[in-house]
């Protein structure tokens, strides 16, 4: 009987330590989607395991959560702002027809930061904005 007694005891620590692990590994699985559901990373936070060979699409403005009459007075650039340390989410900046002054205020976002040494990504002007992908975490036995 004590051989039966240790063979359960080397099995509950074996749980106990399979446990342990698994609650320190919570979290550390990570994914990212577009704005449709489909698939673009899988892996590690900062670290992707897999990444989908296709770019995404560009976005139409109204894609962008403008009415088709906001898009049609909207001309030129825009100017993106990727997440930073002080703000986590992706920010757009239209222009009216004739009054698309994306590149100055590049430059003066871009003078700012250059102070602020704030990291990521820079921001820039673009005809062809794409949506930022979705995140999600999960934790997988």
């Amino acid at each position: 009987m004590s051989k039966r007694r240790a063979t359960v005891a080397v099995r509950r620590a074996v749980l106990v330590v399979v446990a342990i692990c698994c609650c320190a590994l919570a979290g550390c699985f990570e994914w990212t989607e577009d704005q449709n559901g489909n698939l673009k990373s899988v892996g590690l936070p900062g670290l992707p395991v897999w990444q989908a060979k296709k770019p995404p699409p560009p976005q139409g403005l109204t894609d962008m959560a403008l009415t088709p009459d906001q898009a049609s007075k909207v001309s030129g650039p825009i100017l993106v702002v990727p997440p930073d340390q002080q703000n986590q989410l992706t920010r757009y900046r239209y222009y009216e027809t004739g009054q698309n002054n994306c590149q100055q205020d590049l430059a003066k976002l871009q003078a700012q930061r250059g102070g602020s040494n704030s990291g990521g990504q820079a921001p820039y002007c673009t005809e062809t904005p794409v949506l930022p992908p979705s995140k999600g975490t999960a934790f997988v036995f």
